[in-house]
């Protein structure tokens, strides 16, 4: 009950649309708008449905005191495009895909590589750290009862790396193994060509059916597209401890445990991915006991709308802090003429109020983003602090950018190749959050104070993902979740990455690209951590994102649920997660028959 999960996940973007510019204003309409709607002070360490000792009590060695027959009703913030784990790229698809796929590979809550000892029978190293031997416990199967075997790891290794199947979210690592052999049916020989300290993270690859998905390679050798493909996406054989049951567009995933599963059976008979982008109507399903966990409560949901009756008898509250940040990234490719200068990019981020957003929109509920790296992380570097909001400072750097107001109008103009060019933008991002019209609102007005004109843009999630992927945008805001290892950066950060990675903005700095590779092969854990740490100094100095703030752990989950835990990835998308979840016998609300 493992899950194949890469390691670097895009979970959602945060800001949806919201009005278009307007001439520079005295006062904001939205700092007139929180004036009057200023929230009550809340202190989620007074609050006593925040974690409280009996949301994390572990399971019983007893099967027989947990309630076997039960339903677990859980929330899908979107709707997933695929449940092949090899081309997945949201939050939301990584965990409908997680419960269907199994692996030999995990990592616990601490964010620590480990076996799946349920599967794995012996793991042996070489001495120079580049040759591995795993041997696999034979009797696993696919969900159709063909052989789980090592011939299905050789054929996933193989498929990645194909340059015709576009898994940009797997390639990165795996590429890295320059062999991979079944010795025998159980047997895989992994060899990479050099040491790295990241060389168990590089095994950690999707698995897919051999049997299933080698049939049409010919005529589709993307894996992806045609019927037969398409057919699978939407129906997978997989060999995780569940399988699919129904799929139904916008609606609902269910799937049921698999009861020939070799491993450790899940405690919930049945689980129900419930799809409800709506954030409005999550509260109100979780309330109606429609669904029995959110990984994502808004913060004023958090504060403020969970302290109501009806929540009080259905729900406790999780809170604490997660490696994910949200952010506005800027396209430095050259294809407008703003973003390649970090003055202007450093003039953003002054302009960026987060005092007024962390009070009136996060409930002082999220902490401050440092980077890309948590403050909790061990790649941390203390000497990073964030650019503080100074409308002045921004200015300045406008007018030494030689963006200058024009008196006429208010608007900021610079003569390039002969023409007068307006500081107008668009910043471009995914239908999401409910705060994100306040967050994006507050951005829009300081920003025309100083003569910039910023319009907006939402789309569809995959459209949005397209044009990224694409590089076509001025600005684009989303959230990152976080890596298993700082090296997971790699297709975020380095050159290369922009033509075939996540590198979605063109950031290019030649000593970033140096330590990164420093970093995968540096075995001392001090002097690893100095690396990264450089890492996170230089880039946050070159300003290819304005940090937003970093997004903390605010879940609800019903009061039966037992086994809880908290992670820098949340509540979910470790191993346990909520496979570690259970309902005490007798308490059990809903069998696997049944349907609130």
């Amino acid at each position: 009950m493992k899950f194949q999960i890469k390691l670097f996940i895009l979970f959602f973007t945060v800001l949806i649309a919201m009005t278009g510019c307007r001439k520079p204003a005295k006062e904001s309409e939205s700092e007139k708008q929180t004036k009057t709607t200023q929230p009550a002070s809340y202190d989620p360490k007074t609050d006593p449905l925040v974690n409280p000792p009996v949301m994390f009590e572990p399971p019983p060695e007893d099967r027989s005191k947990i309630a076997d027959d039960e339903t677990l009703y859980l929330l899908l913030e979107g709707s997933p495009s695929t449940l092949n784990p090899i081309f997945v790229s949201s939050g939301y698809e990584f965990t409908a895909t997680g419960v269907l796929f199994d692996g030999p590979f995990t990592f616990d809550k601490e964010m620590k590589w480990k076996l799946n000892d349920e599967m794995v029978e012996s793991f042996e190293e070489s001495q120079d750290h580049t040759e591995f031997i795993l041997k696999l416990k034979p009797g696993y199967t696919w969900h159709d009862g063909a052989p789980f075997t090592a011939h299905d790891i050789v054929f996933s290794w193989r498929e990645i790396l194909d340059p015709r199947v576009p898994c940009p979210a797997q390639k990165p690592g795996t590429d890295e193994i320059t062999e991979c052999v079944a010795l025998d049916d159980y047997t895989v020989k992994y060899v990479q060509s050099r040491p790295l300290a990241t060389r168990h993270w590089n095994l950690l690859f999707s698995i897919i059916p051999k049997h299933i998905l080698e049939k049409e390679k010919e005529n589709h050798p993307d894996l992806k597209t045609g019927d037969y493909y398409n057919n699978y996406s939407r129906k997978p054989i997989g060999n995780g401890p569940y399988k699919l049951i129904e799929w139904k567009e916008n609606d609902k995933i269910v799937v049921e445990r698999w009861e020939e599963y070799k491993g450790k059976k899940p405690y919930f008979k049945r689980i129900v991915f419930r799809i409800i982008p709506d954030t409005n109507m999550t509260l109100l399903s979780f309330e109606k006991e429609s669904i029995d966990a959110i990984r994502r409560l808004t913060a004023q949901q958090f504060a403020l709308e969970t302290n109501t009756d009806s929540f009080k008898k259905i729900g406790y509250k999780a809170w604490g802090d997660q490696w994910a940040f949200a952010y506005i990234g800027w396209n430095m490719d050259g294809s407008n003429p703003f973003f390649n200068d970090r003055l202007v990019r450093y003039a953003m981020t002054h302009a960026m109020n987060m005092p007024l957003i962390q009070e009136k929109i996060l409930y002082n509920l999220a902490t401050p983003c440092y980077g890309q790296y948590h403050p909790d992380s061990w790649m941390f570097n203390p000497e990073v602090k964030p650019l503080e909001y100074d409308l002045n400072k921004s200015q300045a750097l406008l007018d030494e950018a030689g963006w200058k107001v024009d008196p006429d109008d208010g608007w900021r103009y610079k003569m390039i190749d002969g023409e007068k060019v307006k500081f107008k933008f668009t910043l471009t991002f995914s239908q999401g959050s409910s705060t994100a019209p306040k967050i994006s609102a507050i951005f829009q007005e300081d920003l025309r104070k100083i003569g910039v004109e910023m319009d907006t843009r939402v789309m569809e999630w995959a459209t949005f993902l397209e044009k990224i992927r694409k590089h076509e945008f001025q600005a684009e805001t989303a959230m990152w979740g976080t890596g298993t290892d700082p090296d997971t950066g790699w297709n975020l950060w380095r050159t290369e990455e922009y033509e075939k990675g996540r590198n979605y903005g063109a950031y290019s700095n030649a000593r970033v690209d140096e330590l990164f590779e420093l970093g995968r092969r540096e075995f001392d854990t001090e002097k690893r951590k100095k690396i990264y740490q450089e890492i996170h100094k230089i880039i946050y100095e070159d300003q290819p994102y304005t940090w937003l703030y970093n997004e903390p752990i605010l879940s609800a989950v019903n009061i039966r649920l037992r086994g809880v835990q908290l992670s820098p990835r949340g509540i979910f998308n470790f191993d346990p997660s909520f496979y570690g979840w259970w309902v005490p016998a007798g308490q059990a609300k809903y069998t696997a028959t049944e349907k609130p």
